[in-house]
């Protein structure tokens, strides 16, 4: 047989193993005309191969709902569970469409836009956030299927896994926390420009505008908005509130010194409690802020540094003032500053998510910048009085509410608080802006990771507070922006 007659004789059996072959459904990677253009590939699977990679999922539901699935029903494919994107992200109130322009799909939720290209594992948020899944999206017959936990993470949903006789259902519950309203979308899209972190809400008259989150809160974790967070210097109007209170019980008074609590500081009987308060003491800004270092080793440590005026000639801002007013609480009270601030303020407030913080307790994590991007911070130390607290926007949004009546202070102690008693405007625990009708009483604060901030119309009106979990960030600016905004 000549090598002419032996091809005619293999020809037929080279085509049926081309039949044999396409009807498999051997695994294959081709290259989808969106991602081909970023030279990237989808991996095109067939389930009724390969079964101990590939299994269908017994149920996925929404909200307890079972989903009606119009092209691929979802699956698990070596260990993860797969759904199709535009199908799930809308049983999740998304709108999708495709973005020609980037080659991706594109996802807007709750003032934000999540883009995720075909064939990989990235999901970006808002352009400067990202989520990683564990394996990048496939293509199954066409239909773009997506890591179910990565999508429910991207739009803030929740994942639970029930187990039964060997079947498993999938629940998937919507992001209820998040709020924007049509008042607050220019506020919302100002916050993302800036390509804020952490923590925002907006309130007028106590009726909440916005709350959100922003950015990560660890890795391949969103900030979702009822998280706790670390408030840095917020905890000073905590601080002052607490002296306030001390006064009216009549365990201390304003013009007591500073060395009648605690001796052996540079012209400490010349310094008073009101000088603490007003940041016009004179004493050194920092405190050491070593880990384990206890407040009477913490107050050793400034006695020896100078005064920085003469007390009551000046202002300069002073942690350690406040971590001073932190000691004298705890003397005049007879209780620890955390359990004196929980038992006037927190309790009676339903404050149930606000307290002094550990480094075991669960609050979002701090970046700072470092070559160019953020990393996670270090530990958050501090000493009690002048940055411990952590809290969420919802509590903080009680505190406000509580500072515009006589729930827990009377009005001559608020009063006292909200005076400016320097050429800084600065009063008790609070900064007073009185070119603005009403006036508007802020502060801000800043820790290892953090930059917070909180601006409130004296007597009630505009409210807002920012939880940044990135530290550097100006939001004494954005929340001048923001109220400037929010009056259009």
């Amino acid at each position: 047989m000549n090598i002419c007659n032996k091809k005619l004789v293999l020809l037929p059996y080279l085509l049926s193993a081309i039949l044999i072959w396409m009807c498999t459904g051997w695994g294959t990677i081709t290259a989808s005309s969106a991602s081909a253009a970023a030279a990237s590939t989808t991996l095109t699977i067939n389930t009724s191969t390969n079964a101990s990679n590939t299994n269908q999922v017994t149920k996925v539901t929404f909200d307890g709902v079972s989903a009606q699935w119009s092209t691929e029903e979802p699956i698990i494919y070596k260990g993860t569970a797969y759904v199709s994107l535009q199908e799930a992200a809308q049983h999740l109130n998304a709108k999708v469409s495709w973005n020609t322009k980037k080659h991706a799909t594109e996802l807007y939720h709750n003032g934000d836009t999540i883009l995720h290209r075909s064939g990989t594992s990235t999901f970006t948020i808002n352009q400067y956030t990202s989520l990683q899944a564990s394996s990048p999206s496939l293509s199954k017959n066409g239909t773009t299927m997506v890591p179910l936990r990565t999508l429910a993470e991207a739009l803030k949903a929740n994942v639970a896994v029930t187990r039964e006789n060997n079947h498993q259902t999938i629940n998937v519950s919507h992001d209820t926390v998040t709020i924007i309203s049509k008042q607050a979308e220019a506020a919302n899209n100002y916050l993302i420009n800036q390509q804020y972190s952490g923590l925002a809400l907006i309130a007028r008259h106590g009726e909440i505008l916005m709350r959100k989150g922003y950015g990560l809160s660890e890795e391949n974790k969103l900030v979702r908005p009822d998280r706790s967070s670390r408030i840095a210097s917020l905890t000073k109007s905590f601080t002052a509130a607490s002296i306030m209170k001390l006064v009216e019980e009549g365990k201390l008074e304003l013009t007591d010194s500073l060395e009648s609590y605690i001796p052996g500081l540079e012209n400490g009987d010349q310094i008073t409690i009101h000088m603490l308060l007003s940041h016009t003491s004179g004493i050194t800004s920092n405190f050491p802020r070593e880990k384990g270092m206890t407040l009477h080793q913490t107050i050793e440590a400034i006695k020896d540094k100078p005064l920085s005026f003469k007390p009551g000639s000046d202002f300069k801002y002073s942690n350690s003032g406040y971590m001073l007013l932190g000691s004298i609480i705890e003397q005049a009270s007879g209780m620890s500053y955390g359990d004196y601030v929980s038992e006037n303020f927190l309790q009676p407030l339903g404050m149930d998510h606000t307290g002094e913080a550990a480094a075991t307790t669960p609050t979002i994590k701090g970046y700072i910048s470092a070559n160019g991007a953020w990393k996670i911070a270090g530990e958050y130390n501090s000493q009690s009085g002048s940055g411990t607290l952590y809290s969420t926007l919802d509590d903080l949004l009680k505190w406000d509410a509580a500072l515009n009546n006589e729930e827990t202070l009377n009005q001559s102690s608020l009063d006292k608080m909200f005076t400016p008693y320097s050429y800084k405007n600065y009063g008790y625990g609070w900064m007073i802006d009185n070119e603005q009708t009403p006036e508007v009483l802020f502060h801000n604060g800043s820790g290892t990771g953090y930059s917070t901030g909180i601006s409130r119309n004296l007597g009630g009106g505009l409210t807002i507070i920012l939880l940044g979990n990135q530290a550097g960030r100006d939001t004494i600016t954005f929340m001048k922006e923001i109220r400037n905004i929010m009056k259009q």
